[in-house]
């Protein structure tokens, strides 16, 4: 990728250069994410500080006729909530389950960043097919982005 000045050495703002990414990953998403420190260096903050992030998937029912796939990301460093911000997230409350989505957050204990992905009920399976695809992508990266990587992804589980 070349920038304006017809240089092929962008960087993270930590200075790390960017690395070569798959043509899907080249979106307005992936640029938003090289305005931040990279994965590495975010992922030796959050251990310095001894959090251990996590992301949680999961499927809610927010009214009679909607439902959303819900990411919640726990313990995270400020840099990853400002990154996590700048791609759509909000703080919010944790989850207890499939009905009862976060409210405000209580404290700093409580909350997580939260992504909502909308379908109506009656939307056709292969539309929520391909929202489940998309969220797959989504966790792709951000599993870069956590301590333990991927394995710091749970599905079909809560916030404890």
């Amino acid at each position: 990728m070349m920038d304006r000045l017809g240089s092929s050495k962008m960087t993270h703002r930590c200075g790390h250069p960017l690395s070569s990414v798959p043509a899907i990953e080249q979106h307005e998403a992936y640029l938003i994410r090289a305005a931040f420190p990279c994965q590495h260096c975010l992922c030796e903050m959050a251990r310095k500080q001894a959090l251990d992030t996590h992301a949680y998937v999961n499927l809610q029912q927010l009214s009679p006729g909607m439902a959303a796939f819900v990411v919640e990301v726990t313990r995270t460093s400020d840099e990853l909530g400002d990154l996590l911000a700048a791609v759509g997230y909000a703080k919010r409350g944790r989850s207890r389950d499939e009905l009862t989505p976060g409210e405000l957050a209580s404290g700093a204990a409580d909350e997580v960043w939260r992504k909502e992905f909308w379908f109506a009920t009656s939307t056709d399976p292969q539309h929520v097919i391909s929202l489940v695809d998309h969220i797959k992508l989504e966790m792709s990266w951000l599993g870069e982005y956590l301590p333990g990587g991927v394995t710091s992804i749970d599905f079909c589980s809560f916030p404890s």
